[in-house]
């Protein structure tokens, strides 16, 4: 065996080394995304979580949120401002999502079910009505977003307590008949 046969064997094994890196290199990378892509979807699980949970633990920001949704011009100046508060918060959590879901971050899907509540949301009065003020403290392409789904949607007030009643007793209904 010459030193030149010894050369080439050399290079195949390197080459061969070489190919075995990027393929380890490969699934490190598609690991690397899996779990950044989880990362995501539990803080924006934790987001989504956050404020309804607050109201279910305070029984006076439930009542201000239920009715500053529903555009009680009863609220005091300190309860309109917890309101407003609370309101552009939720419009910030959405905007991570927005911006997330541009970057490639979020997918079509998990964004899909925020732009759902987007829609719900804007049919309440207090959430119309805060939007078009705070909307300019965001990003253009997200005001331009908001400003359109609000606009698809006709403000109407929602009992959810009323629904509540009227679901239960048709499952009640269902369940027995």
């Amino acid at each position: 065996m010459t030193l030149a046969d010894l050369a080439s064997i050399g290079s195949l094994v390197s080459s061969i080394a070489v190919l075995f890196s990027l393929v380890y290199l490969a699934q490190q990378t598609q690991q690397n995304s899996k779990h950044t892509r989880a990362l995501i979807q539990q803080g924006r699980a934790m987001q989504a979580a956050d404020m309804p949970l607050r109201s279910a633990e305070n029984a006076s920001l439930a009542e201000i949120r239920l009715r500053g949704d529903e555009g009680d011009k009863t609220l005091d100046r300190v309860q309109f401002s917890q309101y407003w508060l609370l309101r552009v918060s939720i419009f910030w959590m959405w905007e991570d999502q927005f911006h997330q879901h541009q970057d490639g971050l979020l997918d079509s899907a998990r964004f899909a079910g925020t732009v759902e509540v987007m829609k719900l949301q804007f049919q309440l009065p207090g959430c119309r009505y805060v939007w078009k003020r705070a909307g300019i403290g965001f990003a253009p392409d997200f005001q331009a977003f908001v400003t359109d789904i609000m606009h698809q949607m006709r403000p109407q007030p929602f009992d959810a307590h009323a629904a509540w009643t009227s679901g239960i007793d048709a499952e009640r209904a269902q369940a027995t008949g």
